[in-house]
């Protein structure tokens, strides 16, 4: 009887401690695309989809966009973005950044500017795919 106690006890505090670990808004199945920005200290600021694993040293984005002069860009959105990508080391997708540089991480309204830029951007990149 007191092993099964034990046991239980054990699978109890296993499953309430993954369950603070995890952001059901985050889980990739529920639905909408879910972007976040992630603004380092030094004022650079990146939008993409995260993974961030609570107890590692670094976040990890994909499908990274960041800030580029808006006058530049073929939309007209106030906010002009670049995928990145296209810098001339050709990094390939995917950015891990150590949190002891991340000021802050935020969720990205799907009806922002930031949102809407990341989106005609995907556009014209599906264009000039074809």
């Amino acid at each position: 009887m007191r092993w099964s106690v034990a046991r239980w006890l054990t699978v109890v505090v296993l499953a309430i401690a993954l369950g603070a670990t995890v952001d059901p808004a985050a889980v990739p199945f529920s639905g909408t695309e879910k972007l976040y920005a992630v603004f380092l200290l030094d004022g650079q600021a990146y939008f993409g989809h995260l993974e961030d694993v609570p107890w590692s040293d670094s976040v990890e984005l994909t499908d990274v966009y960041y800030f580029d002069d808006a006058r530049k860009t073929t939309t007209d959105l106030s906010v002009g973005l670049l995928k990145r990508g296209t810098e001339l080391h050709a990094p390939a997708d995917g950015m891990r950044i150590r949190r002891d540089k991340v000021l802050a991480i935020e969720r990205v309204g799907l009806d922002s500017p930031v949102a809407r830029a990341i989106e005609a951007q995907r556009a014209i990149d599906r264009g000039t795919a074809k």
